[in-house]
């Protein structure tokens, strides 16, 4: 229901956090016939090679309820580009845990998206061994924030690895080679896929269960790496996907795509995206009624009523729309006037849901408020101060544990990130989009399995289109879930949703699909 030029807008300011969240909310096809999607980069290999700095510390920790001993490894690895020229410095952080099964252990590579951001938000928001002590959009721009032992992390059960694609982190692009040779979808996965092909053949661990999780446009990373490392020398056939607030139909930003008319099925999925919003800040019932009751009634409405009058549109007769326009005003507070004015849609939740108190929902969670009179344009952010807190943690974290000198400044997002967007090259036809190519890999494989993990607050991703997508597989929820947290898109942002978040990882690697989950438990604002 978000608007999505602004969706598009803020997906690619927000880049280091991975937030590209657009959705064109159209069925997958449950077969997927034709030929099987492939990259149109070459099948990668075991090209990549040792990069010259590499650093190590011997650790211990409790994880899971379990103390350990393992090693913390900030490693360089040297990519090659498509003709097989050196290319780029990338960098990654991992986790090993001394173990005496360690070449059957589970082996988890965690990215995040943009494109054009590190990895340093999963590392040190949820996953990670130490963590920031509050996850804030204030704490993630504040320096000055510390780091604490992470117990919920899920090094009791997996192996963790870090990536920073090319570019971002401490890597950089080798000196003679153009810059630009990743930015594409195919060529960041191919980076990728070296990467790991590199780190598994260098630890001994080819054979290990290998699960990745890919939070916004890390989502697109990981589809495809399924595919790449699937086609690779060696083969690797991905075990798990851990898709956190996916965005897998984004492809680009609006000005290249082709101009449609509004499309119905995101109206109607969407409304419930905004329930959780309005509940939580008392534009709704949140005493009479749990976040669960009012986003369950919201969907009734929105399958219902809702879905006949946004797919009749003009052809909807005055009565019906003056009713329907009564009905979304329960649900989101917004006046009736509000949805005859403009559809019976809303144009942009974030600036318009709280505008009668001044104020404009955060830039990634929802809870969070910025005054609406000073919300500048995401382009004008200063997205290097917003995320100065991550940066000093990262950089801390290695000169503490690494005694690491000589690196370069550590990018936890690219400079001028809108920039950085506009010379990436995402899927062009005849290729697929990525909710068919995870179809088929889904039909390839069959021990593959996928979970989608949501945070309810998150204002640049949505459930509704989320939910979409899922029913729309032919494989069945014991292979394809979704999890929710009471999270933005960052669905780790609070204790509660960084421990249940890693809770359901731990789940998934050692057993199976976690059910899928009920809406959590929520205390409204205290407005």
């Amino acid at each position: 229901m978000l608007k999505a030029p602004w969706l598009l807008r803020a997906s690619r300011a927000c880049l280091a956090l991975g937030l590209a969240a657009t959705f064109a909310a159209s069925p997958v096809v449950a077969d997927t016939p034709g030929t099987v999607s492939a990259s149109t980069w070459p099948a990668p290999r075991l090209d990549a090679e040792d990069g010259p700095r590499r650093y190590a510390r011997g650790l211990t920790g409790t994880f899971g309820g379990r103390q350990l001993r393992y090693s913390a490894l900030l490693e360089e690895t040297i990519v090659r580009g498509r003709n097989g020229s050196p290319a780029s410095s990338i960098f990654s952080t991992a986790f090993v845990a001394h173990s005496k099964t360690a070449p059957a252990r589970p082996v988890i590579f965690i990215f995040n998206g943009g494109p054009g951001g590190a990895s340093n938000a999963l590392m040190f928001g949820a996953m990670g061994p130490q963590r920031m002590t509050s996850f804030t959009a204030a704490a993630q721009a504040d320096p000055a924030v510390g780091l604490t032992a992470n117990d919920s992390a899920v090094l009791d059960v997996a192996d963790l690895i870090f990536y920073d694609p090319p570019e971002t982190g401490f890597g950089r692009p080798l000196p003679g080679s153009d810059p630009k040779t990743f930015r594409s979808n195919d060529a960041d996965s191919f980076a990728a896929a070296q990467f790991i092909l590199h780190w598994l053949s260098r630890h001994d661990r080819l054979d290990a269960p290998v699960y990745l999780v890919g939070e916004s446009y890390g989502t697109h990373r990981a589809v495809m790496l399924a595919r790449d490392l699937r086609a690779a020398s060696p083969s690797i056939n991905v075990a798990g996907l851990v898709l956190v607030s996916q965005g897998l139909t984004y492809n680009g930003p609006p000005d290249r795509a082709i101009r449609r008319l509004p499309d119905p099925l995101r109206a109607i999925v969407r409304l419930h995206d905004v329930v959780p919003l309005a509940w939580y800040h008392g534009l709704i019932d949140n005493r009479g009624q749990t976040l669960a009751q009012a986003v369950t009634a919201a969907i009734d409405f929105e399958r219902g009523e809702y879905a006949a009058a946004i797919l009749a549109g003009n052809r909807l007769s005055a009565e019906r729309r003056a009713r329907v326009a009564a009905k979304l005003a329960t649900f989101t507070g917004l006046p009736a006037s509000y949805f005859l004015k403009n559809d019976l849609r809303i144009v942009n939740a974030r600036r318009d849901l709280l505008a009668a108190r001044g104020l404009a929902l955060g830039q990634f969670d929802g809870r969070e408020t910025e005054p609406l009179n000073r919300v500048v344009a995401d382009a004008d952010r200063d997205w290097e101060k917003a995320f100065a807190g991550l940066t000093g943690a990262m950089e801390r974290f290695t000169r503490q544990v690494f005694g690491a000198t000589g690196l370069p400044p550590y990018r936890t997002i690219v400079p001028d990130p809108y920039g950085f967007e506009e010379s990436w090259r995402y899927i062009e036809p005849p290729q697929p989009g990525l909710d068919v190519v995870l179809a088929q890999q889904l039909q390839l494989n069959s021990r593959l399995k996928v979970m989608f993990t949501f945070g309810v607050f998150d204002t640049t991703s949505s459930m509704g289109a989320t939910e979409l997508l899922v029913g729309q597989f032919s494989t069945g929820p014991d292979r394809v879930g979704i999890r929710y947290y009471p999270g933005g898109h960052m669905v780790y942002s609070d204790d509660g949703g960084r421990a249940a978040f890693n809770a359901d990882i731990r789940a998934f690697v050692t057993g199976g699909m976690p059910a899928d989950g009920a809406l959590p438990n929520i205390v409204p604002s205290p407005r």
